[in-house]
C-alpha cells in the first residue's frame, strides 16, 4: 500500500509507458519500411516477369476483383511483349535454364 505512494513508483511507471511507446514507434517505422521493401520488389518483378505475373493471376479466384486483376495482368503482358520489354526476362530465364540443363561433364569440359 505505502508503494502506490511512493513517488518514485510514479517514474517507472512513466518510464516504462515511454519505452513502450518507442518500441511502438519503431515497430511502425520497420514495418513501414519493410512495406515500401516489398511494393519495390512487387513493382520490380511486374516490370521484368510480366508472364509469370499472368500466371500468378491467372491462379485467382472467381470475382469483379480478380476478373480486373486478371485483365490488367494480360494487358500489361500484351504491352511488355509488345514493346519488346520482356526481352531481359527471357534472356535471364533462358540462362538459368542453361544452367540449370548442364551436366558434371559439360562442367568438367568447360573447365579444360
Amino acid at each position: 500500500m505505502l508503494d502506490l505512494i511512493d513517488p518514485r513508483s510514479d517514474h517507472l511507471q512513466i518510464r516504462s509507458v515511454e519505452e513502450a511507446w518507442e518500441k511502438e514507434i519503431r515497430t511502425q517505422r520497420e514495418t513501414s519500411r519493410f512495406a515500401r521493401v516489398m511494393w519495390i520488389a512487387i513493382f520490380v518483378l511486374a516490370l521484368l516477369n510480366s508472364a509469370s505475373l499472368v500466371n500468378v493471376v491467372n491462379g485467382f479466384g472467381v470475382g469483379a476483383a480478380q476478373d480486373t486483376a486478371v485483365a490488367m495482368a494480360d494487358t500489361w503482358n500484351d504491352q511488355m511483349h509488345k514493346r519488346g520489354l520482356d526481352e531481359p526476362a527471357v534472356l535471364i530465364r533462358n540462362a538459368v535454364q542453361r544452367l540449370h540443363d548442364l551436366t558434371w561433364s559439360d562442367f568438367k569440359r568447360s573447365q579444360d
